[in-house]
């Protein structure tokens, strides 16, 4: 028999809604943030636009924290009692959160099932296409192993890039990686941001404004595209959904015809790092 194929996700993958929605096998841990005493799961009892009202009037910045392991044995728990006996969990950088080395605990708790983590060495949509590629790999039927394999092969070839208005909310947050080279002159430049291959954040160019940011960072998209013959693209938004539409505009005028461009918002829990104002473009090659 066939085994089934589940896939593990944290919430700041930023899986497009709709992916979600047309795969049932798909369960997501959450991560929390905290507005003072006030605890929320991300994406399940907070949602983006709530969350962006409360960061413009909250004085203290909010919190945040990588799941507990009893939350992903949890969602481990009903994937299994759903009949999935092979698992891929799917996370953001292990660079940047301890979320994957928690999924990889929990998964040492089930010595009954095949649970494999990937690292994407990316974050929110960029992480979030890998989740996309294997969703698609599961339903042509591949097996697991192959799966595995695809998906790892992949990691090198795919990139994030995203922009901020303003770095004060990485570098509050103690999230800012290697962007600690440009903070001198944070005022007079609109950098591009993007994850280098051990999974952290740099700069990887500075404009001078903010359409020459967002032209640039369409343009390193475009040049991957070209250069390979199977990839996945997807834009978010923290907040500025018309920002979001133009670069979506943008490139479906470069584009090919019919080519898939998702659209999904930034999860609370990388909210809190970024500040409103964030666009960001993940492409995922094979």
């Amino acid at each position: 028999m066939m085994k089934k194929i589940g896939l593990l996700i944290d919430s700041a993958t930023d899986v497009p809604t709709e992916v979600l929605e047309d795969n049932e096998n798909i369960a997501m841990v959450p991560l929390t943030l905290s507005f003072g005493d006030q605890i929320y799961q991300d994406r399940i009892t907070i949602q983006p636009t709530e969350f962006y009202q409360k960061l413009a009037v909250t004085e203290e910045l909010p919190k945040t924290a990588s799941p507990v392991i009893g939350s992903v044995i949890e969602k481990i728990q009903e994937l299994k009692q759903r009949g999935f006996d092979e698992i891929i969990g799917i996370t953001i950088s292990a660079g940047l959160s301890i979320t994957n080395q928690v999924f990889k605990q929990a998964a040492s708790e089930f010595t009954d099932l095949k649970i494999t983590i990937i690292n994407t060495k990316s974050i929110g949509i960029g992480a979030g296409l890998f989740a996309v590629f294997a969703a698609d790999l599961i339903k042509s039927g591949l097996e697991y192993s192959k799966i595995i394999n695809l998906l790892n092969a992949s990691i090198a070839k795919s990139h994030v890039y995203f922009y901020i208005p303003t770095l004060k909310y990485l570098q509050a947050g103690g999230r800012i990686g290697k962007v600690t080279e440009i903070l001198g002159s944070v005022l007079k430049i609109k950098p591009i941001i993007s994850c280098n291959t051990a999974g952290i954040y740099y700069p990887i160019t500075k404009a001078r404004s903010e359409a020459k940011a967002i032209e640039k960072m369409v343009q390193k998209v475009l040049q991957i595209a070209d250069a390979s013959s199977d990839f996945r693209i997807g834009v978010a938004h923290g907040a500025d959904q018309p920002l979001m539409q133009k670069i979506v505009a943008r490139l479906k005028n470069e584009l090919s015809a019919g080519q898939k461009i998702y659209t999904t918002e930034v999860s609370p829990a990388l909210g809190v790092h970024t500040g409103p104002g964030l666009v960001g473009i993940g492409i995922h090659c094979k």
